[in-house]
């Protein structure tokens, strides 16, 4: 018993997972953060504050398929709280990766 429910659990958690990273659209928020190194004299704060923001913002689940309703129907406190995490944590990555690239690029324009 104890196992099926881990089982369930562990698949759930994946389910959340593959279902955030479809959700949570790179180039925007890698443009997001692109813009925040442009910003002069207070790039790493602007960096600060997103991440503050972007921990702060609530993901939407989509439910919009029998699969992803059945799967949350099970669990809906894990796949609710798995989901989140994983979208947030994507969302902070993209943001961070874009900065960086954008910090990239102006360092080539000084040069």
């Amino acid at each position: 018993m104890a196992k099926t429910i881990g089982t369930s659990s562990t698949q759930i958690i994946r389910a959340a997972q593959t279902d955030a990273q479809k959700n949570v659209s790179k180039w925007h928020w890698k443009v997001l953060g692109i813009c925040l190194s442009f910003l002069p004299f207070i790039n790493l704060l602007a960096l600060g504050i997103a991440s503050i923001f972007v921990y702060l913002l609530i993901p939407k689940i989509d439910l919009s398929t029998p699969e992803r309703v059945q799967i949350y129907s099970k669990h809906p406190a894990l796949y609710t709280e798995q989901y989140r995490k994983t979208a947030k944590k994507l969302r902070f990555i993209n943001i961070l990766c874009g900065w960086t690239i954008g910090i990239i690029v102006t360092g080539l324009n000084l040069i």
